[in-house]
């Protein structure tokens, strides 16, 4: 009997552990030496107290659960404040089991403490550098995510907007691939397993991101982890908007291939301008003895000469003065000279105005191509027919704008996006070059033109025009 006395005696005061004994009453029956350094009692000092380790405000509770024990409960360890003698508290994960008897009646109760209070202070220093960390990175310029395990925890205010949502909680838990192309999802994986193995940064890196509406959108994007508490670590990648950027590149390049086109056409319409005069004088001749053929040679030549002056309008515009024009009397104009080529599409065109559509500073031939061309280009979407519709209303009062669309087969978001860039066409035949034209033609009035599509739904261009401002004396 003294030797089992002495092995539970070892165990008790070996461990560093503090093990208090009680009954059902929680009267204190024994308690090891780790259990007085925890508490600074001594054990005479206990045995016989009711719970001195436990606060006032926590004993009823705790005889409540010895209660649910004795009924056969089953409770894993718990977090629980302790006391010590001197009044001062501190943290313990508790775990308690009952002593029972032969016949399974209990007895009392074993209480084993571990002082954890280090590991509580190191947890709320670890939340409250996350909430200072939150509110640092929160009004920060550049938008930025934290995600864990590929799932995102937080979005400052800038990534909120660059997102397209309100606040954090719509991002709050979803995944962080869910706003990436499928076919990027393996390059952003791989670049995630970098950073989760380095301490280094990932250098900014160009890629579509989805915003919540489902618009993509040219993005740069770098990531780093931030911590890595309890394995996994949280990751912080930003984000920098570069839609701007691009569409800025893209207008430089599209200007220095509209210059080099120019350069281009302008050659070439001078090269052909000398021999197609020659080839006009001897048609005349021709005319003068009756030959076979001659007018419809002369309308042929009469077409090459519309397209060579047209590439001469594309490499160097003419620099003729504007005039105050009357947009609906052109649209109309326009419109009677297409109704026989649309009625060949059984295609109608209806037309729709304001009642005053201000007047605008224009060349009206160049305004005229423009509406021609446009205009061909709709009755040519709808092969099987259908309806044209060409409005003309005030905009603002300070523009007026023609719309014209069509019920056609559409156009691809792809393509859309790229409409009046040389030789961009559908057309079997086309050279892209019309609406290039179109384009340089507004533009140089001080407009805008703009396209509006999806597929199988038709086509809406929109042509803005500055109107005539009046002059102040």
């Amino acid at each position: 009997m003294w030797q089992k006395k002495y092995v539970i005696d070892s165990i008790m005061n070996l461990t560093s552990d503090g093990i208090v004994f009680v009954d059902i009453a929680g009267k204190v029956l024994d308690v090891n030496k780790k259990f007085e350094e925890l508490h600074g009692w001594t054990r005479d000092e206990v045995i016989g107290t009711v719970l001195p380790m436990v606060p006032d405000q926590h004993k009823e509770k705790t005889l409540e659960l010895y209660q649910s024990l004795v009924d056969g409960e089953q409770i894993s360890d718990f977090e629980a404040m302790k006391l010590r003698k001197d009044g001062s508290t501190f943290y313990a994960n508790v775990t308690v089991s009952p002593v029972r008897d032969e016949r399974g009646t209990v007895l009392g109760f074993i209480g084993v403490e571990r002082d954890i209070t280090e590991k509580k202070r190191a947890e709320e220093e670890l939340l409250e550098r996350e909430k200072q960390f939150r509110k640092l990175i929160k009004l920060n310029p550049e938008p930025i995510v934290l995600h864990k395990d590929g799932k995102i925890q937080f979005v400052n205010d800038m990534g909120c907007k660059l997102l397209g949502g309100a606040s954090t909680d719509d991002f709050t838990g979803t995944s962080i691939f869910d706003y990436f192309s499928p076919v990027d999802v393996d390059l952003i994986q791989k670049r995630l397993n970098h950073v989760y193995q380095s301490d280094h940064y990932t250098e900014f890196m160009e890629i579509k991101l989805r915003r919540i509406d489902g618009v993509f959108i040219d993005v740069e994007l770098s990531s780093i982890y931030v911590h890595k508490n309890l394995g996994s670590p949280v990751v912080q990648t930003v984000l920098r908007d570069i839609s701007q950027r691009k569409k800025s590149e893209e207008i430089i390049i599209r200007a220095e291939k509209l210059s080099l086109i120019g350069e281009l056409a302008a050659g070439i319409a001078h090269d052909i301008r000398n021999p197609l005069t020659s080839l006009k004088g001897f048609i005349q001749l021709l005319k003068a003895k009756n030959t076979e053929y001659v007018d419809v040679m002369m309308e042929e030549l009469e077409h090459i000469n519309y397209v060579v002056n047209e590439f001469m309008t594309l490499g160097k515009p003419h620099l003729n003065l504007f005039e105050t024009s009357d947009l609906p009397s052109l649209l109309n104009s326009v419109v009677h000279f297409m109704t026989p080529q649309a009625r060949l599409y059984n295609v109608q065109i209806h037309t729709e105005m304001d009642g005053e559509i201000r007047l605008i500073p224009c060349i009206p031939d160049q305004i005229k191509q423009v509406l021609i061309n446009i205009l061909k280009n709709a009755i040519e979407a709808m092969p099987h027919g259908g309806i044209i519709t060409a409005a003309i209303r005030n905009h603002q009062g300070q523009s007026v704008i023609c719309s014209i669309q069509d019920q056609g087969v559409g156009i691809s978001e792809e393509m859309l996006s790229r409409l009046g860039s040389p030789f961009l066409t559908s057309k079997s035949n086309g050279t892209g070059l019309g609406l290039m034209i179109c384009k340089r033609i507004v533009e140089c009035h001080g407009g805008k033109l703009s396209f509006h599509s999806h597929r199988n739904q038709g086509t809406t261009v929109v042509i803005e025009l500055p109107v005539l401002q009046p002059v102040h004396a």
